[in-house]
């Protein structure tokens, strides 16, 4: 028995960034772009605005930055941003590319979270970020009940509350850390 294979074909094209209008679609119509450098499969959606289904792009630009078809993005198309060493999930809110972070700050203009928020927490890793240190060098650590008096160089003096914290930058030996008052001592954590 012998049959006649049917070949469907989509609207296609190999050239990167050339994705379709919303004028060569039809409502849910897919066209297909498999341009290495920015592929996906595309749909008119019921409202005529184009969306794109695929893998996120990962690039040191923006998907479509230099369109060879229509030019723009589709909301909720996400892109992973290897421009510097932090990488970066970015996600396109119909007018920018909106950064999707975590919980903590990236940078010391932005860390003034406090400890009693949890955000200096990633899965009991403290400061998975590596903010820490720009939490230190701000200042901003007052804002966990250490008060800047409380960060030593050398030994740790005095005894607090228990459960309190004092940062100790040691040139004596023993280690450098967050230190917890307990049991009339300190407790490096």
């Amino acid at each position: 028995m012998s049959s006649t294979p049917v070949t469907l074909l989509f609207k296609r094209t190999g050239n990167a960034a050339d994705r379709p209008s919303g004028a060569t679609v039809q409502t849910g119509e897919p066209a297909i772009c498999f341009g290495a450098a920015d592929p996906g499969l595309y749909f008119k959606d019921s409202a005529g605005s184009i969306r794109k289904v695929g893998g996120s792009a990962y690039a040191a630009s923006a998907p479509n930055s230099t369109p060879v078809g229509s030019p723009g993005n589709s909301t909720g198309e996400i892109w992973v941003d290897s421009s510097t060493s932090e990488k970066y999930l970015k996600v396109w809110n119909g007018a920018a590319w909106d950064k999707v972070g975590a919980a903590f700050a990236d940078t010391s203009a932005t860390a003034t979270v406090p400890f009693a928020s949890g955000a200096a927490y990633a899965d009991s890793a403290l400061v998975a970020s590596g903010a820490f240190g720009a939490i230190m060098a701000s200042g901003v650590i007052t804002a966990t009940g250490v008060p800047v008096a409380d960060i030593y160089t050398g030994a740790l003096t005095g005894t607090g509350p228990s459960g309190s914290f004092r940062y100790k930058a040691d040139d004596t030996g023993s280690p450098s850390g967050i230190y917890v008052a307990y049991a009339g001592g300190w407790a490096l954590t």
